[in-house]
């Protein structure tokens, strides 16, 4: 998986998740990096653009998917790091951002845990973007029926004031 000449380039967008005391990945992490090492195996020509700063204990989420993606195998040239992040709308505005300035931008997938790809999908598409779901495993086996009863009910949530927030700013005039 190295970044060839070809006339397009597939990226595959890594949304951030916990990191751990002492940089230990959370496991919604792990499996967030796998589905974009299952998503990437089969392209050519792919970049992996990790997403996400500094949360509860260093180091940049990010960085944590980047070491676990060369773990994996995959070259350093083939991952391009965002470590400022704080949240899934700055993730997206600052991915989308990078996506717009690649002359050689083919599909861009998104690899998040099944409840957050909805919101990532829609943003993304809200910054001009458009994008596909990535491979990954559910998460569900490991968390209560409430509990991911909850991540789905603050996702809707998230998506309108998210969506009001896109919308508000890009109605504002800059001098």
């Amino acid at each position: 998986m190295t970044i060839g000449s070809s006339a397009s380039r597939s990226v595959v967008v890594i949304m951030g998740a916990a990191v751990w005391p002492g940089g230990v990945p959370s496991n919604a992490m792990r499996r967030r990096v796998q589905g974009a090492f299952d998503t990437g195996r089969d392209l050519k020509n792919v970049l992996f653009l990790p997403t996400g700063g500094v949360g509860k204990a260093p180091p940049a989420e990010a960085e944590v998917m980047r070491e676990l993606l060369i773990e994996m195998g995959v070259a350093s040239s083939s991952i391009l790091v965002e470590e400022v992040a704080d949240d899934t709308l700055s993730s997206v505005r600052l991915c989308a951002g990078i996506l717009k300035t690649m002359n050689d931008l083919g599909e861009v997938y998104v690899c998040s845990d099944t409840y957050h790809i909805p919101r990532c999908r829609w943003l993304f598409r809200l910054y001009g973007v458009k994008t596909r779901a990535g491979r990954v495993e559910s998460g569900r086996s490991n968390t209560g029926t409430i509990k991911w009863a909850w991540f789905y009910v603050r996702e809707a949530a998230a998506i309108v004031w998210d969506t009001f927030l896109v919308v508000a700013r890009s109605g504002k005039k800059t001098a």
